[in-house]
C-alpha cells in the first residue's frame, strides 16, 4: 500500500512535466536514496547530501570525464600554479564568478570555507581531507590560531595554499566540498539552521536550490548567475527521495524518472528488453563493508571480528543481492583506484584474501574469543545486534541473508535493527552499535582517500579503534612525493585495518549498473568526483 501511495504522489507531482513539457522546459527527474541530514558544506558527509552540493555549488576545480579519463578542468578558479618544490599553491579565481544572490566569490569566501571545515567548534567530519595544507591538523586539534595555516588571501581573486608536504593529489582535493567557498555573513545568519532549508542556502554553483519538502522532494532551478550558464542546457532538475528500491525502478520504467542505478536481474532485463535506455556499467570507486563497535561486549576482542569477517560469504552476496554485478572485497580501497597510474588491488589483492585462504575455521575462531573473555562458550545463545542504513526491501533482503550466513557459518543470532540514514548516523557517531552495515565511495582517486579515514583523529565513523603504527604509515605517505614508498605504507596500513586488527569487514566492490533514458543526451559522469550536466539536455528520439 505505501509502495501504491508512494508513486501515486510522484506521478501527481511530475503531472506538470509530460513528456512534451519535459523537453519543452528540460526538467531532469532524478532520486535520492534517503533525504540529506544536512546541505551544510562543512558538517555535511553523506553522499545524498554531495549529489545536491555538487550542483548548487562549485570549487576551485572540477572533473571530466574526458576520453574516458577522468581530467581535472578549471571552475572556480581560471588557472593556476605550482611552485618547483610543489608546496605552495597559487589560484587565479574567475572574476565573473558570483554567489546566487550577485555578489562576487572572492578569496576570502574559499579561505572561509577552509578554516570554518577546519575549525575544532565547526565538529567537521571531513576536516581530516585538509590535513595536507600546512598546520591545518595543528588547527583543527585547536593546537595553534587560524593565522598559522597555509591558506593565504592574497588580494580578492588570488588564492595562495601552502602544503606541509608535496602532494601528489592534492588538485583532486580542490574539487571536494571541504574546498568549497563559503559565504561568512550568509552562515552568521543562520547560525545552526544553516544549511536545513531550501532559503538557508547559498551557493556559487550551476543551480539553485528552489525548493526542499523534507523526506520527499528537492527542486533545482538554473542559476542565471552562474558563469559557465550558457553550457547548461537543463532549466531544472527534481531529486524526488524514494528508499524503496522496487519504487524507484517502476518510476524510471513509467518514465517518471530519468536515471537509476539498478542491481536486481529481474529490473535489469526488464529495461534491456524495453528498448528505452542507454546501459552504463562501471566502477562506482566504492565498497559495501560491516563495522565494528571495538567496546562492545563481543567485539572487544580480535578474534571474534576475524569470525564474523571470514563468515561472510562475498559471492553469495554478490550472486543473490547484485546479479554479480559487483565484485568480492578483500580490502579496504576498491577497485579502480589509482596509484601512480597503476590499479592499487592490482598490486595488492587484499589483506583479507591471504586468511582466507588458509581455511580458518571461523566457528572455532568465534568460541576461541568468547573463551578469552570469559563469555558462555556456546554460540547458540550469542545475539549480536546489527544496524543498516535503510528501511526498504532491499536492506532486509540483505540483512536477513547477512544473518542466515552468520547463523550458519558461526551458530549466533543476528538481532537486525532497520534505521533511516540520519539515525543511523546519530547511532554510530554515539556508538551505540555492535555491528554496522554500511556503503563508501573515494572522495579523490587515490589509496589515501580510503585509508586516512581510519586514523585516530577523523572521526569517520567511530569504532573505538586507533592504531599508533596505522597513522604513522598513512603520515608518511602524506609526507612523501615517491609512489613506491607510498605503495608500500599503504598495503602494510591496509593489512592492519583488515587482518591484524580487523576493525571492518569489507564485503562488496561496487559497480554501477546504470540505465539512462535514451532520450537524454550527452550524460558522461566522471568516475569519481562532482557531476554538474554540463551540456546534459533532453532530446524527443
Amino acid at each position: 500500500m505505501k509502495k501504491i501511495i508512494l508513486i501515486f504522489i510522484t506521478l501527481f507531482f511530475f503531472t506538470s512535466y509530460s513528456n512534451e513539457s519535459k523537453i519543452k522546459t528540460q526538467t531532469l527527474n532524478l532520486f535520492l536514496g534517503s533525504e540529506p541530514k544536512t546541505l551544510d558544506l562543512s558538517i555535511s558527509s553523506d553522499n545524498y547530501a554531495l549529489e545536491i552540493i555538487s550542483l548548487i555549488n562549485e570549487g576551485l576545480v572540477n572533473v571530466k570525464n574526458i576520453d574516458n579519463e577522468d581530467t581535472v578542468v578549471p571552475a572556480g578558479a581560471e588557472s593556476w600554479t605550482t611552485s618547483k618544490d610543489g608546496l605552495v599553491w597559487t589560484f587565479n579565481l574567475r572574476k565573473n564568478s558570483l554567489w546566487s544572490d550577485g555578489k562576487p566569490v572572492t578569496a576570502k569566501d574559499y579561505y572561509y570555507g577552509i578554516t570554518r571545515t577546519l575549525n575544532p567548534k565547526t565538529a567537521a567530519s571531513y576536516a581530516f581531507i585538509l590535513y595536507p595544507i600546512k598546520n591545518a591538523k595543528n588547527y583543527n586539534e585547536g593546537k595553534i590560531p587560524v593565522e598559522n595555516i597555509g591558506i593565504k588571501v592574497i588580494d580578492d581573486f588570488t588564492l595562495e595554499v601552502i602544503l606541509e608536504n608535496p602532494t601528489p593529489y592534492f588538485l583532486d582535493l580542490a574539487y571536494f566540498r571541504a574546498m568549497f567557498p563559503q559565504r561568512e555573513d550568509f552562515i552568521m545568519k543562520y547560525n545552526d539552521s544553516h544549511g536545513s532549508e531550501h532559503d538557508k542556502i547559498i551557493g556559487n554553483g550551476p543551480y539553485i536550490l528552489k525548493k526542499w519538502v523534507h523526506n520527499n522532494m528537492l527542486s533545482l532551478e538554473k542559476n542565471n548567475n552562474y558563469w559557465n550558464e550558457k553550457n547548461f542546457k537543463l532549466d531544472k532538475i527534481n531529486f524526488l527521495i524514494v528508499p524503496d528500491e522496487n519504487s524507484r525502478m517502476s518510476l524510471l520504467l513509467n518514465g517518471t524518472i530519468d536515471i537509476a542505478t539498478v542491481s536486481k536481474p529481474e529490473w535489469m532485463n526488464t529495461f534491456e528488453k524495453s528498448n528505452k535506455f542507454n546501459y552504463l556499467n562501471n566502477p562506482s570507486l566504492g565498497v559495501n563493508y560491516n563495522t565494528f563497535n571495538t567496546k562492545s561486549r563481543y567485539f572487544k576482542n580480535l578474534k571474534i571480528r576475524q569470525a564474523v569477517a571470514l563468515a561472510i560469504d562475498r559471492n553469495e552476496l554478490n550472486q543473490i543481492m547484485f546479479n554479480g554485478t559487483y565484485l568480492p572485497a578483500y580490502g579496504w580501497v576498491s577497485n579502480g583506484i589509482q596509484i601512480n597510474g597503476k590499479e592499487y588491488r592490482t598490486l595488492f589483492p587484499g589483506p583479507l584474501k591471504a586468511i582466507i585462504d588458509k581455511n580458518i575455521d571461523p566457528k572455532e575462531l568465534f568460541i576461541q574469543g568468547l573463551k578469552e573473555l570469559n563469555e558462555d562458550p556456546v554460540l547458540e545463545k550469542v545475539t549480536i545486534s546489527f544496524i543498516t542504513t535503510g528501511t526498504s526491501p532491499f536492506h532486509k533482503k540483505y540483512s536477513e541473508l547477512l544473518q542466515g550466513m552468520l547463523k550458519k557459518k558461526l551458530g549466533i543470532n543476528l538481532k537486525i535493527e532497520f534505521l533511516e540514514w540520519p539515525v543511523y548516523q546519530k547511532r554510530t557517531q554515539e556508538m551505540n552499535y555492535e555491528l554496522g552495515g554500511q556503503g563508501s565511495i573515494a572522495d579523490y582517486n587515490d589509496p589515501n582517500s580510503f585509508l586516512e579515514r581510519w586514523t585516530s583523529t577523523t572521526n569517520f565513523i567511530p569504532t573505538g579503534w586507533s592504531n599508533k603504527e596505522y597513522d604513522t604509515l598513512i603520515e608518511l605517505a602524506r609526507k612523501t612525493n615517491n609512489n613506491d614508498d607510498r605503495l608500500e605504507y599503504f598495503k602494510r596500513a591496509e593489512t592492519i585495518l583488515i587482518a591484524e586488527d580487523t576493525v571492518i569487514a569489507p564485503t562488496l566492490y561496487r559497480m554501477n549498473s546504470i540505465f539512462i533514458k535514451k532520450s537524454l543526451i550527452n550524460y558522461n559522469p566522471p568516475k569519481i568526483g562532482p557531476y554538474n550536466y554540463e551540456n546534459v539536455y533532453l532530446d524527443n528520439l
